[in-house]
């Protein structure tokens, strides 16, 4: 294994009186890399050996930096080397779904309302509307009776489902909230209107309890007014993820968020007769779009470790403008409420979280 250089004298002497000796660059030289040297190479199998070598140690030191997790640019990894490692490349982050499944406490604001139809045509002031929260069916006592099982507790009681999609902090959603709200019971408020054509302008109750069949034409009999069956609230909504403590424990997020949607659902109103006392109207609306409106929303999370599981605190403050069926004609109201729901949270799929395993020598 041996080389020999031969210098071509005459041009050597004239090159080395205007320029300083350089070092002999072997690997250019072994890989046929242009020299400005003038020099004739006798090559006898010393490259040969010398690129194996090479070829070794570039082996070792990708090794070695792979266990450190710094990543080598194989388009880079025959350059001269500068002397200084590598920098370490961050991961590109991909889209993390969850699923937040929660039980709510929901209240209601009074609102003004006004109602047309064949009989009832009135605007009441300080109308209350009441949470009706079924949580009755989350007692095994009710599963126990005819008709009742376990599986009701999803849909009977005030819950909230939301599936959110989540990359680098920004958190897109849609949930689905199940509100059941119904006319107070016992209100006396201010009413303005006519009632089975009989003029109204004053302070009466809503529905007039039973007074031994003393009946008085204008007396409003409105026993039923309720949004409970198949009320749905579907919105869209964006929101922001804050970390606002990690430690082996597990984690705690804050995430504010706004949303807008619809609101659906099939309304139910009974009114008792006109001079009777006993027989009553009925009506059910049709199931459709009752509104339309948005909501603001705080939640608190507290995650396991590798956030697979977590429990959250949420609450939403929803704006919605009504207008759906009532008897044979129409309601209309601003319904707002406020809701406060608690609930378990879970990770569907984190891309983030997968490794791939590679042989390194591949």
């Amino acid at each position: 294994m041996k080389m020999f250089f031969l210098l071509s004298i005459f041009p050597f002497l004239a090159w080395s009186q205007t320029e300083p000796m350089k070092k002999l660059d072997l690997l250019s030289l072994c890989m046929d890399k242009p020299i400005t040297m003038p020099i004739i190479v006798i090559d006898d199998g010393f490259c040969e050996e010398y690129l194996k070598k090479e070829s070794a140690s570039l082996t070792s030191e990708l090794l070695k930096s792979t266990e450190n997790g710094i990543n080598l640019n194989p388009e880079t990894c025959f350059e001269k080397s500068s002397g200084e490692p590598p920098l370490p490349v961050k991961p590109s982050n991909k889209w993390k779904i969850r699923l937040y499944a929660s039980h709510s406490y929901t209240t209601y604001f009074n609102s003004d309302i006004s109602f047309q139809s064949s009989r009832y045509n009135v605007e009441i002031k300080d109308y209350e509307w009441a949470e009706r929260s079924s949580r009755e069916y989350f007692s095994p006592e009710t599963w126990k009776q005819e008709g009742n099982n376990p599986f009701q507790m999803i849909d009977e009681p005030t819950n909230t489902f939301v599936v959110s999609l989540e990359k680098d902090g920004h958190e897109f959603f849609l949930s689905a909230f199940h509100p059941k709200f119904l006319q107070a019971d016992g209100q006396v408020k201010y009413m303005k209107g006519t009632i089975d054509g009989v003029s109204v302008d004053g302070v009466q109750d809503v529905n007039k309890p039973f007074d031994g069949y003393n009946q008085t034409p204008g007396e409003s009999e409105l026993v039923t007014n309720r949004n409970s069956h198949k009320q749905m609230t579907f919105e869209i909504g964006y929101g922001h993820r804050f970390n606002l403590l990690d430690s082996k424990l597990g984690s705690l997020t804050y995430v504010p968020s706004a949303a807008v949607g619809v609101m659906t659902g099939e309304n139910v109103t009974v009114m008792i007769k006109e001079n009777a006392w006993w027989d009553f109207d009925g009506y059910t609306d049709k199931f459709g779009i009752q509104g339309y409106g948005g909501s603001l929303t705080n939640r608190i999370e507290f995650n396991t470790p590798k956030e697979r599981f977590g429990l959250f605190y949420e609450n939403k403050l929803s704006f919605y403008k009504q207008s759906h069926g009532f008897m044979d004609g129409t309601q209309k109201y601003n319904l707002g409420f406020m809701g406060n729901s608690v609930g378990m949270k879970f990770m569907i799929n984190n891309p983030n979280r997968r490794k791939k395993v590679t042989d390194p020598l591949d």
